[in-house]
């Protein structure tokens, strides 16, 4: 009992590692979405696909020459009810080598620093 206790609170703070950054805005889903992909595009962020259900999701901007890095948002909208939406940011990165032939994508991991900032500046920019 007290072992399979620990192993479960273990797997939970497992998944819970990498957690997206998130916050709450007064506003139903159809507001908050169109101020945050307008937000995004006056950033300068190439959009790969945006929708209402699906969320937000950036092109890859790469970095690096040789060992490259990869990262990309995603950002999802969650309805707490008609005037309350909750916003959740996550940054991810992928990392590969090319060289003379180029190796595949990493998986992508969160990166929490990263979604805690692109969190906070675009709540600072929208001026929630």
């Amino acid at each position: 009992m007290i072992r399979s206790l620990g192993i479960l609170l273990l797997l939970a703070a497992c998944l819970y590692a990498d957690q997206a950054a998130s916050f709450s805005h007064g506003a139903d889903l159809d507001t908050v979405y169109e101020a945050v992909l307008n937000q995004v595009k006056k950033d300068g962020a190439e959009v790969e696909s945006a929708s209402k259900d699906a969320g937000i999701k950036t092109a890859v901007t790469v970095t690096g020459h040789y060992k490259q890095t990869g990262s990309f948002l995603e950002i999802t909208f969650i309805s707490d009810g008609p005037a309350q939406t909750t916003v959740r940011v996550t940054a991810y990165e992928e990392k590969r080598y090319k060289g003379l032939k180029t190796e595949p994508w990493s998986t992508p991991k969160a990166n929490e620093k990263e979604s805690q900032a692109e969190a906070a500046k675009l709540k600072q920019e929208l001026g929630w």
